[in-house]
């Protein structure tokens, strides 16, 4: 039984180590092909380029080699390999080719060759020592990188591109991953104190006041940016050193989607600026106070004038005047020259006081304080017309509830600085005006064919009469807006919200 299991064995182990007729037909080719031939067989398969060189010169080169080189084989072969690398690269390509030949190098080498129509290509590459005929030889291996450099290149400029933006960006940017920073510009040290490489891979709660806000953000802006591109608002943020600050932050997903939960976001320290705000309106309410105090305490004391000037002067000229009509009664009927004197001076006196009464008029009408806004607005349009020459036309639809009389004075006093603009600049010669009340607003509208009015008259910083217009209506929340009117003209159009006092 051993035996037969022996003898077995044998003949399975004779059958294995027995070519085949194809490995043995492969075989004899292989014997067969010389050391040149087998060279170039390996060279015509190969998918790079593959030469040998021996004492300077090319013996052999494949396809691939040509094709990338522009020349002919012919070409090749009389030509100096070095004459083919571009002159500023020949020294180092010669020292790494010696460094690899001796085994002191192993990595592939680049350098930059010149091809027939004169472009320059990369070239990778490695070299061996090989026996070539008999005698020593350099076989290389070379492959055509120039798209992949070119592509890195391009890639590497856009990357310093990317980079010059970011840091030209005056606003803190972060890149965020799952609320990790992964990339930051140079302007994190000019917002946050913090240097960009002290910030990537630490979480974004750094840069605020507490665990539970950065939480709050976190929700808002990815909640937000699910449903839309970008998202802003302010925030306040932590600087290194413990500041609070106020930021203006603009998110932004990278992508289509918030897959990843990839954001960036920008942040602008507006401390200052809000700060800066913040004064500037509590200049200017306080400049409005002020004007709201100057002008109670303008029109207090022109209406004490008015009443001063009707009450004494008026008085005395009354008396004056009754006084020369009792003069005038007692004269003798034959003193002619007398009694024409005393007639003139009973008229001076009669013009005097009309002159008083408009003078007190002008000052504070006594219907705006007896009669109301619409009885006030009614007479002033006629006395315009009267005085001026330009029909007026007044509408009024006013409830009968009365209108408080300080807001009662502004839009009369606007109305009044209307009038005067239309006599002084419109050229006009028809103005028709409206005075409407509803339960939410007073509108008091003033129109004229005049010259109309340009956008620079109107917002001109020396328009005190615009000026003082606006300021009246702001100080009762309401608007004055002044527009052309068709086909010629001028309306301004002035806004009260009813039941709110002076703010």
């Amino acid at each position: 039984m051993n035996h037969k299991k022996k003898s077995k064995e044998e003949s399975i182990n004779r059958t294995k180590s027995s070519p085949g007729p194809a490995q043995a037909c492969g075989s004899k080719r292989i014997k067969e092909a010389s050391g040149e031939d087998l060279y170039k067989i390996l060279a015509q398969s190969s998918q790079v380029g593959f030469y040998i060189m021996q004492k300077g010169q090319f013996q052999f080169i494949n396809s691939h080699f040509r094709e990338y080189a522009g020349y002919t084989e012919n070409e090749l072969l009389k030509m100096s390999p070095q004459s083919l690398i571009l002159p500023e690269d020949r020294r180092k390509t010669a020292k790494n080719a010696i460094m690899m030949l001796k085994e002191q190098r192993f990595s592939p080498y680049e350098f930059r060759i010149v091809t027939k129509d004169g472009r320059i290509k990369w070239i990778m590459e490695t070299v061996m020592s090989i026996a070539y005929k008999g005698r020593r030889a350099i076989l290389g291996n070379s492959m055509d990188i120039t798209e992949r450099k070119e592509a890195s290149s391009r890639l590497e400029e856009l990357e310093a591109l990317e980079s010059s933006i970011l840091d030209a960006i005056p606003q803190a940017v972060l890149g965020l991953h799952e609320r990790r920073i992964n990339f930051a510009n140079h302007a994190v040290k000019v917002i946050f104190g913090w240097h960009r490489e002290e910030l990537i891979g630490k979480s974004i709660r750094m840069i605020y006041r507490n665990e539970k806000e950065a939480d709050t953000i976190g929700r808002i802006f990815y909640s937000s940016l699910e449903h839309q591109r970008t998202y802003e608002t302010e925030f306040p943020c932590l600087r290194k050193d413990g500041t609070e600050i106020l930021c203006r932050m603009k998110a932004s997903r990278i992508g289509e989607k918030l897959r990843e939960k990839r954001i960036v976001v920008t942040f602008e320290d507006m401390t200052a600026q809000k700060k800066a705000q913040e004064e500037l309106e509590r200049s200017r309410q306080e400049l409005r106070n002020l004007s709201v105090h100057l002008q109670s305490v303008r029109e207090k004391e022109i209406s004490r004038v008015a009443r001063k000037i009707h009450d004494e002067l008026g008085q005395s000229l009354t008396a004056l005047q009754m006084d020369l009509s009792w003069l005038l009664g007692r004269l003798p009927a034959d003193n002619k020259n007398i009694r024409e004197k005393m007639q003139s001076m009973s008229g001076l006196v009669d013009s005097t006081i009309e002159s008083v009464h408009n003078i007190t008029a002008e000052l504070r009408p006594s219907l705006l304080d007896d009669l109301g806004l619409p009885a006030a607005i009614e007479w002033q349009a006629a006395d315009f017309q009267k005085r001026s020459g330009i029909r007026c036309q007044a509408h009024i639809v006013c409830q009968k509830s009365p209108i408080a009389k300080e807001l009662a004075t502004a839009v009369f006093r606007i109305f009044q600085e209307t009038l005067t603009n239309i006599a002084r600049h419109a050229k006009a010669t028809l103005c028709k005006v409206s005075l409407t009340e509803s339960a939410k607003e007073l509108c008091l509208e003033v129109t004229d064919d005049g010259i109309g009015i340009t956008q620079w008259q109107v917002d001109a910083p020396r328009s005190f009469g615009m000026i003082g217009m606006r300021e009246r209506a702001h100080l009762w929340g309401g608007t004055v807006h002044v527009r052309n009117a068709k086909p010629s003209g001028t309306t301004v159009r002035v806004l009260i919200p009813l039941g709110k006092g002076v703010r």
